[in-house]
């Protein structure tokens, strides 16, 4: 919850003030979905969330008793729902980027969902990799968008919006070239490294297909943000064999995934790290050698791997490879579909490139047994913490160092999230603040919001004969939540609200509307279930 009321204008509130704030009853749960009065399209999936209970205080030598646990990192959450395909159910609310507080109440929704015709399906349009970055020097915000196709595999574009909600830059394929969902990294010199795919005919006897079998192959792509011009690519055809793979050429002869990128990251001397969930494995690759551009020389984890891997620190499908500060590795080990190790997990490496080891330092796992079939991301936090998005799980947890479970968050019914991100954000949206207001009795309830705004501590109602006539109705009250009801015993013609900041600057004014007589506000239908050879696919050889 963000900061407490601004006392605008100079208004006290008082008991007997005709204008009050009720958000717990401005907004409401309707089939697990947030529903409003003021942004009736905004209907995003209302988190559950859980504070576990504290550890029992540690007894230290000399009769001291240790710190029961460390604290929540600061941020908000980022996430973009969609349904999860190997789940019968339907997806609860709406796909697209969101960000919410902590406590879950909503910030910013981007609703998406249009249909896309796909190969005789409709596909709805949905983002995937949702989070906040930097771009030009300023702060932004990055998703793809796109439709996952029939085979599992998405075809879109990553979109690049600034702190205004507004489009700064739209990053597409090469030529030829699909782009994939899986990962952006923007650098700080106007480039993205990004992943795109193209089916290539190529033998598969190595691996006991046919001699003339189509593969997805995956390209790893420097590009020019602002020209779209490729910079940099690096073909895994060229230089990891397809026997590496733990998956085979499909008896069907249909294209063959052997390899699976799913993230990109950087070494601490800019040299590209790719992970592979169909091989179980992480490549270091030379950027900048003049002779050995392009070249392997570390292998985590698959059948060649150059360190040896510890006690329990073998992963299995994994996603999102990441280097941390201090040289360890944090890896999300999927360890499904199908099953191979105990459960799903965060993990944490230790790595010695001198002595070519790789040891578990924490690992971090959900307080009951469970595998996620795809997707997945572990985020080292400035404190120290580490959230973990659950990818086909619907959950979203904090963990101290230690491994302590702090946080959990569950989306409803079978939605999912590729990744889950916690990040400071502040939101400027140029937009005006929403406003409803319905007759109650000789009164009004009106219903403020502001789709995006991170600023507002405080909403003023203003009431009037004419829009040009407005006085304020009462004191300012706080805002607590995405929507606030204020309610007034002032029935006039028309009504307006203005968002004020925790130092009493007006952020933002509504237009000014009429009352009207009071309505519901209906959740909508949730969206048709997709074909089930759809779920089958995503959930086998065409995981995120």
């Amino acid at each position: 919850m963000r900061a407490g009321l601004a006392m605008a204008l100079g208004l006290v509130a008082t008991a007997a003030a005709t204008v009050r704030a009720d958000s717990a009853r401005a907004q409401s749960i309707q089939g697990g979905m947030w529903t409003f009065q003021s942004e009736p399209s905004v209907y995003p999936a209302a988190l559950e969330i859980t504070d576990p209970t504290p550890p029992a205080p540690t007894e230290l030598p000399g009769g001291t008793v240790a710190a029961e646990r460390v604290e929540q990192a600061r941020g908000d959450l980022f996430f973009a729902p969609i349904k999860n395909f190997a789940h019968p159910g339907n997806l609860v609310g709406k796909p697209g980027p969101e960000i919410v507080e902590q406590d879950g109440n909503l910030i910013w929704e981007h609703p998406l969902g249009e249909p896309i015709a796909v190969e005789g399906l409709t596909r709805e349009k949905v983002a995937m990799d949702f989070h906040a970055a930097s771009y030009d020097g300023q702060p932004v915000l990055v998703w793809w968008e796109g439709y996952i196709s029939p085979a599992g595999y998405g075809n879109g574009v990553w979109e690049i919006v600034n702190q205004h909600y507004q489009p700064v830059a739209s990053v597409h394929a090469p030529p030829g070239f699909a782009m994939d969902f899986h990962d952006i990294q923007l650098t700080n010199h106007g480039t993205a490294y990004v992943i795109a795919d193209r089916l290539v005919n190529v033998s598969l006897t190595c691996c006991g297909g046919a001699s003339n079998g189509d593969i997805y192959d995956e390209v790893i792509f420097e590009l020019s943000v602002k020209t779209g011009r490729v910079l940099w690519g690096w073909d895994p055809l060229k230089h990891v064999p397809l026997r590496d793979s733990y998956t085979v050429p499909p008896s069907d002869h249909s294209a063959w995934d052997p390899y699976h990128i799913n993230s990109i990251a950087f070494s601490a001397s800019g040299n590209v790290i790719v992970s592979m969930r169909n091989t179980w494995a992480a490549y270091w690759i030379n950027r900048y050698s003049t002779k050995e551009n392009g070249s392997v020389f570390a292998i985590l984890g698959g059948r060649r791997s150059t360190f040896k891997l510890g006690p329990n620190a073998q992963f299995a499908w994994q996603h999102d490879v990441l280097p941390e500060a201090n040289g360890d590795v944090s890896i999300f080990d999927d360890e499904a579909t199908p099953a191979v190790g105990k459960q799903s997990r965060g993990l944490v490496l230790a790595l010695s490139f001198s002595g070519h080891t790789a040891t578990v330092v924490q690992e971090y796992v959900l307080p009951q047994h469970a595998y996620t079939g795809s997707q997945g991301n572990l985020q080292v936090l400035p404190n120290g913490n580490l959230l973990v998005g659950w990818g086909q799980l619907p959950y979203i947890s904090e963990y101290d160092p230690e491994g302590y479970l702090l946080y959990l968050a569950a989306y409803p019914g079978p939605d999912e999230s590729y990744r889950a991100f916690r990040s400071p954000w502040i939101g400027l949206p140029l937009t005006r603040p929403a406003l409803k207001v319905l007759i109650e009795g000789t009164g009004v309830r009106a219903y403020a919001s502001w789709n995006g705004a991170t600023q507002v501590t405080s909403w003023q109602l203003w009431a009037g004969a004419s829009p040009a006539e407005l006085t304020a109705a009462g004191p300012p009250v706080p805002r607590e939540q995405f929507e606030t009801m204020l309610a007034s015993t002032e029935l006039t013609s028309w009504y307006a609200v203005q968002a004020f900041s925790a130092k009493g600057r007006v952020l933002g004014t509504s237009a000014a509307v009429p009352p009207r007589e009071p309505t519901a506000v209906a959740a909508p239908a949730p969206a048709a279930t997709p074909p089930a050879s759809t779920g089958a696919a995503q959930a086998s050889a065409g995981a995120p």
